[in-house]
Order: structure tokens, then sequence, then C-alpha cells
């Protein structure tokens, strides 16, 4: 059995191309950012170990006090503005990959968090949210019985 038919195909062969030609070189992050309210996106990796999430974020460039990191139970938000350093005196840019601008990004932990003792350090360009997994723990309790 066939999922398309093959003018579906070719139709999404041709919305790819026109895409490329309207976009041209930019970067996929880019063009994001073009289509977003919401500024760019940093690069942004989720691992998991045997107690924790641990996020790593590339945002070089920043200030630790230009960042804020919010965590609610199973969601993680890393908000900030990264200034522009060179703006002094250009007169025409060449190349531009470097995204600058305030930026606002929210990622979804596969379960809930001890927001409680989360932690986070900014080292070499990098910021690492350590995020320790909730406690499985159960509970027996016992039933009373009322007359």
């Amino acid at each position: 059995m066939k999922w398309f038919d093959d003018e579906i195909d070719k139709e999404f062969e041709r919305m790819r191309r026109r895409m490329e030609q309207t976009f041209g070189a930019l970067r996929r992050q880019t063009a994001a950012t073009l289509l977003s309210d919401s500024g760019w996106r940093p690069q942004m990796d989720l691992y998991e170990t045997d107690g924790d999430y641990v996020v790593l974020v590339a945002l070089a460039g920043m200030k630790p006090e230009e960042l804020e990191v919010v965590v609610d139970r199973d969601t993680l938000r890393i908000s900030g503005n990264r200034c522009r350093p060179l703006s002094q005196g250009i007169i025409k840019v060449h190349q531009m990959e470097i995204d600058f601008g305030p930026f606002s990004q929210t990622i979804r932990l596969p379960e809930a968090v001890d927001s409680n003792r989360a932690s986070s350090t900014y080292r070499d360009g990098f910021l690492t949210v350590r995020l320790p997994k909730q406690s499985k723990v159960t509970a027996t309790i016992s039933v009373t019985v009322e007359e």
C-alpha cells in the first residue's frame, strides 16, 4: 500500500525547492528566528543520569547575571539578552551567523523534577543546569475502619 500519491510527493519537493530559493543560504536557526516572535534560540542538549536531568546550553558571550533560569515541575525556561559586543564603527557586514538580542527557550522535561534542589553553573560559555529527579518513594498507608 502506498501512503502518498506521486503528485503529492512531487508537490512537497517543489515546495522544498521554493523554500530554499526564498531563504537562500540562511541557517535553519536564523530562519526560525525570522519567523518567530520569541527571539533567537540557543543550542541546548538534554542528558539523563541515574539521579538527574542535565541541560547544557551554549551561551557564549553572556554573563550569569544576564540569564534567568526558571524550573517548574517538568518545565525549564531559560531566558536572557545577549548584547552585540561589536557595533561601533561598523560600516558593512560581510557575514553574520552569531545571534544576538533577547531569547526565551522552554524545554519540557521527561518527568517532574525536584526544583528545590536544582542548580546551575556557567563556565566557558556553557550554562549547565542540574535537575534532580523527584524521589519515586512509595508509601504504604493503613486503612482504618469507621463504624
